[in-house]
């Protein structure tokens, strides 16, 4: 979330920070099609970029390989401008029905694939592929194709006047009052479903970073999701796990049996309107299960920000986490990462902070009352047992406690990997602000 500030008072910062506006729309069968019809276009615009890309770049290792010398003005520009403008001198011969959609649509493909080509380049992601044609897909409008018409209405260039499901007041007023501007929209379609996603900057009042008064240590957890704490010993959040993916999974496996006994899209044939059909079934079952996860990480992560100075979380490698079959479906499920992802934007929002802790730091390991490290401990051991100082607490209590401590002024993590010894005599690897290491693969994580 990139933040600039304007305006610095005592006790509140005016900045404008980027924000997204999500909302379902309801577009007429016309307005569908014409939908359909950017959609179908920004994909095709993409696979042809790409192909052209490719077809100069092999040319080019060719006169490279035969002798030839090759200048660097011989290679395409796979930036955002140059993609613009090799689509534009080649459309009309790919696609002559290029001037049915809107321009958008076209800049929409080259924004996306310069993007794929840099994250391919910095090692971020594999080399861009052609785009498959199926259900669904996105289109980016940039902000003069897109504006609100009223509190319920959206006006798109070249499809109209298109109704939201609900009122969109919160990012009307802030449009009318000048403390708003729409960036872009992106606009995808899911199961058949329509839904409109607004980047705005806002401008905002936003409290200065308050003093560390109230902390809390938050330990997320397969059989309880979060477990919060505080310093001195406080239970004061406790959020089970829902399971939403396993509570939906006999459901998915039959809705997905189903869907593969039809006439699924092979190449040169279009599937049949009953895979069409079975297959809305499996992705209304997967929508429902992603809006349910995000709807209770966004309710716990905004009480958070709100209600205490600092939020203490672990920095959980979760792609390594993954790795292990027997956990991989439960932790996906939990989606730990995008927990700590929104917390980091909201406490920006709301004056607090957070701090992460070394991901090696034996939060469940130590005792919170008498500070010895287990030497092990194992993932179905739900209640800890000190055997020095006899505490009984439950597991993601006492690792929620020591995480809290982990935010006191003047505090280090340490790694503690091993032996029954007191943290204080064990040599710190971390701050509590930890700079990123390169994880352990061999290491069992502690959660």
């Amino acid at each position: 979330m990139t933040t600039a500030v304007i305006e610095r008072t005592s006790t509140s910062t005016k900045s404008t920070v980027t924000r997204a506006y999500a909302y379902a729309i309801d577009p007429t069968p016309e307005q569908a099609k014409l939908l359909r019809s950017h959609v179908g276009g920004s994909r095709f615009a993409y696979n042809a970029l790409l192909g052209l890309v490719k077809d100069n770049w092999d040319e080019n290792r060719a006169k490279k390989e035969s002798g030839v010398e090759v200048v660097e003005d011989d290679w395409v520009d796979t930036g955002h401008f140059g993609l613009n403008n090799l689509w534009s001198e080649h459309r009309d011969e790919l696609a002559p029905w290029w001037s049915e959609n809107g321009a958008s649509t076209y800049n929409d493909a080259a924004q996306r694939l310069s993007k794929a080509f840099a994250n391919w380049r910095k090692g971020r992601a594999k080399f861009p592929t052609f785009k498959k044609r199926g259900q669904g897909g996105s289109v980016r409008f940039t902000n003069q194709a897109v504006r609100l018409f009223d509190s319920h209405h959206v006006r798109i260039a070249r499809i109209g006047e298109v109704k939201t499901y609900e009122s969109t007041r919160k990012l009307f007023r802030h449009l009318e009052r000048g403390t708003g501007k729409i960036v872009a929209a992106t606009v995808s379609e899911r199961a058949g479903k329509w839904q409109m996603s607004f980047t705005v900057e806002v401008t905002r009042q936003v409290p200065v970073t308050r003093a560390p008064e109230r902390i809390i240590g938050v330990d997320v957890g397969i059989t309880s999701l979060y477990t919060g704490a505080t310093a001195d010993g406080e239970h004061v959040l406790d959020v089970a796990n829902p399971r939403h993916f396993v509570k939906a999974e006999k459901r998915l496996v039959h809705a997905q049996r189903i869907a593969s006994r039809r006439q699924g899209p092979k190449p040169g044939a279009a599937p049949s309107n009953r895979w069409l059909k079975a297959n809305g079934r499996v992705q209304k079952i997967h929508t429902a299960t992603r809006n349910a996860r995000k709807n209770l990480i966004h309710e716990t992560t905004t009480r958070l920000a709100k209600n205490y100075d600092v939020i203490v979380i672990e920095d959980l490698h979760v792609a390594d986490m993954v790795k292990n079959r027997s956990l991989a479906k439960h932790i996906s499920d939990a989606a730990w990462a995008e927990f700590a992802r929104q917390l980091e934007y909201k406490t920006k929002w709301y004056g607090s902070s957070v701090v992460k802790v070394d991901q090696f730091y034996p939060s469940s390991k130590t005792c919170s009352q008498c500070g010895t490290v287990k030497a092990t401990l194992s993932l179905d051991e739900r209640t800890y047992h000190c055997g020095t100082c006899g505490l009984t607490l439950g597991r993601d209590h006492n690792a929620a406690i020591n995480l809290a401590r982990q935010g006191l002024p003047g505090t280090d993590s340490g790694t503690g990997r091993g032996g029954e010894v007191s943290p204080a005599q064990q040599s710190l690897a971390a701050t509590a602000h930890p700079t990123k290491r390169q994880p352990n693969r061999h290491q069992k994580s502690t959660v």
